[in-house]
């Protein structure tokens, strides 16, 4: 097997929820290696706007976590993370507060043990706003990796009252109580996220290439993503459905 330099990897989030706070380092690996990814542990991780400094604690290996910093629309927070000497930097801007006026549920044709989750809500009239969208089931997020979730910008949506947009499915039952999460993210993140989806969700051929690194936003040569997401929550009885 060829040999490769490691990389650090850094995935970062801050959001308006404090248990979303976290930090994961890990370094790279080849391709065709599907021994898990080596944490990085004993990291020093940090947070700084304007006025203050917030660090994170390891709570497991490469897992670092903040609980006392509750992200605000329009600020900047710039992350730095220093790994044995070598010091890695990165920025973003929290966005707008998304809302939801209520969810309402529809069965899907094609698997009757499907509901489309529909979304009823006004966009915002200033343009530049980006959106994912996940889920929960009696309290037990559905969503727990980038090809769960549902990601959009509001380009052809700009301002526009969303009466039932379908953004979300689950497998569920009447009876079951749903959550639907809605976060507004960055535009260089969203961007990002749809890259990451191109190069393996959204690719077609028995022969299709080995995904490429995608470039983040991590200074030093690191790979990952660090941003700022601001999500609300709407919750609903699966009952009366279309």
């Amino acid at each position: 097997m060829d040999q490769i330099t490691s990389t650090i990897v850094i995935e970062g989030a801050i959001s308006n929820t404090m248990s979303n706070n976290i930090v994961k380092i890990s370094s790279s690996q080849a391709y065709y290696d599907d021994s898990p990814p080596h944490k990085v542990e004993g990291a020093l991780v940090s947070v700084e706007d304007s006025s203050s400094t917030y660090y994170f604690t390891e709570t497991a290996p490469g897992i670092y976590f903040l609980g006392y910093l509750l992200a605000s629309p329009g600020q900047e927070y710039v992350m730095n993370v220093e790994i044995a000497g070598e010091v890695y930097t990165a920025s973003t801007i929290m966005p707008r507060t998304p809302s939801i006026d209520s969810i309402s549920f529809e069965v899907d044709d094609n698997d009757r043990s499907r509901f489309f989750v529909k979304l009823h809500a006004q966009e915002n009239p200033l343009p530049g706003d980006y959106y994912f969208w996940g889920v929960y089931k009696d309290y037990i997020y559905q969503s727990d990796n980038i090809t769960k979730l549902h990601y959009l910008s509001d380009i052809l949506i700009n301002g526009s009252y969303l009466d039932g947009l379908k953004v979300q499915n689950v497998e569920a039952n009447r009876g079951n109580r749903i959550s639907l999460q809605m976060a507004s993210i960055p535009r260089d993140y969203y961007n990002y996220s749809i890259a990451i989806l191109k190069e393996t969700v959204y690719t077609t051929g028995p022969f299709k290439p080995a995904p490429a690194s995608l470039k983040g936003n991590i200074s030093n040569g690191a790979l990952g993503f660090f941003y700022a997401y601001n999500e609300v929550l709407y919750t609903a009885i699966i009952c009366d459905v279309e």
